[in-house]
């Protein structure tokens, strides 16, 4: 049995970039071979898209972590290292996705294909050869690739239909959408719900038609979360219009219509001011002047209780036999051309989290005698350090002072000659750390 999962979390980091090299020309008639050390690459970046294919997010349960290639470490000969490929994470049309940091929306879904920049790749680290400068034309020294950008989304699917059924369980919806559509929800002759909202297309004769979505049935307090239909209320944000039905057969046809759209109005005052067609539903089984008399009572009281502008239009129908089901289509069709086109439901921040702003944190923690500096840029500084090199040494020290590291360690008390540990390699303070 597939599942219907709509709410997710995952985790995503992108590339790091590729390290400089530090290396030399050695062309035979070249002793003197200035620097060649080339580029590291970028890191791969992170896209979310979307995509029709895709109508659940059930495959993030099996896969909840994903991580972009690193690039590659530059060459001799001033190459250039590899670019580290781009990954993209497809997801259905209507996912809205969240960072869970920030508590933002980051990106709202809507078209297939459409695809948002979620994580930047780190940039490659420069080589010797682009380092050289009329000052000091042989740098013994390289740059360190930029780390790749982690975080943790929310995904949340609100499906994109037009047209939702709304109304309490078993009341027809499955029914009605599998007349109206080609969609087949699994269907029971019992009062129980439909377990999934399920989706289906209406098409027009002269062509386009609509999105119709069944949502699981509510029950009083689904607002709060009692039953299932809280949890697909969400689904139904995006459409244009709702057809409410109601099983006629029923004893208080009115009664139940009210309490479903209390609990629209309790979810969402949106939702609540959605246009609606009441539709009364299995007039085959009821008798013509329960028909009749319900439909009258409904014409004449809705638009007070629903809040309405004007009365709603109330039609009878059987999805048994097919009655009415053509006049329900045309009812709808004619009312989406009067109504606009749903605009996005959040307003998407511009994502700066997703772009690689080098980290200059450090922490120097001291144990008695023994200063340690914490710090990812740092450790990376040590890494493409020719710690053997007094250039290079130099070089990793301008870029320690500017960075504040010297003035943090001797606030804390270092002093000449006391031991300092920078990405797992040891130093003199004062010595070769001055």
């Amino acid at each position: 049995m597939s599942q219907f999962i709509d709410q997710v979390r995952i985790k995503i980091r992108s590339g790091d970039g590729g390290n400089g090299l530090v290396a030399w020309r050695r062309e035979k008639y070249e002793p003197m071979g200035g620097p060649a050390g080339g580029n590291g690459g970028r890191g791969g970046h992170v896209y979310l898209e979307a995509s029709r294919d895709l109508s659940t997010l059930i495959d993030f349960r099996y896969r909840s972590i994903f991580e972009a290639d690193h690039g590659a470490r530059g060459g001799p000969k001033a190459r250039h290292g590899r670019q580290g490929e781009d990954l993209t994470i497809k997801v259905p049309i209507g996912t809205v996705a969240r960072d869970l940091a920030s508590q933002q929306v980051i990106a709202d879904l809507v078209e297939d294909g459409q695809r948002v920049l979620i994580a930047e790749g780190g940039k490659g680290g420069r080589g010797n050869a682009q380092l050289a400068s009329p000052t000091r034309r042989a740098p013994h020294f390289c740059e360190p690739g930029q780390p790749g950008v982690g975080r943790e989304l929310e995904l949340e699917l609100k499906l994109l239909a037009d047209v939702g059924i709304v109304g309490l369980p078993n009341a027809g919806k499955s029914t009605l959408l599998s007349v109206m559509t080609a969609a087949r929800p699994k269907i029971a002759d019992y009062p129980f719900t439909t377990l999934e909202p399920n989706l289906g297309v209406v098409e027009a004769p002269e062509g386009g038609g609509f999105v119709l979505a069944d949502i699981p049935g509510l029950v009083s307090g689904a607002a709060r979360g009692i039953g299932l239909g809280h949890k697909f209320l969400r689904h139904i944000e995006r459409t244009r219009l709702l057809i409410h039905l109601a099983d006629l057969s029923l004893e208080d046809v009115q009664g139940n219509i009210m309490l479903v759209n209390q609990e629209l109005n309790l979810y969402s005052e949106k939702l609540g001011r959605l246009p609606q067609i009441l539709v009364l539903n299995k007039v085959d089984i009821v008798d013509e002047e329960r028909r009749q008399s319900t439909k009258a009572a409904l014409e004449r009281e809705a638009a007070a209780w629903l809040k309405a502008s004007s009365t709603p239009p109330v039609l009878t129908i059987s999805s048994a036999t097919g009655e009415g089901i053509e006049e329900l289509r045309k009812l709808i069709l004619e009312l989406l051309s009067k109504q606009p086109v749903v605009e996005p439901l959040y307003e998407v921040v511009i994502d700066e989290r997703a772009y690689n702003h080098q980290d200059q944190g450090f922490v120097v923690l001291r144990q008695k005698k023994l200063f340690t500096v914490i710090g990812d840029r740092i450790d990376r500084l040590v890494a493409v350090t020719n710690l053997r090199s007094p250039e290079s040494l130099h070089h990793l020290h301008e870029v320690l002072r500017a960075m504040g590291v010297i003035d943090a360690l001797i606030k804390e008390g270092a002093k000449p000659g006391s031991e300092v540990v920078l990405g797992g390699s040891s130093f003199s303070f004062g010595e070769e750390l001055f």
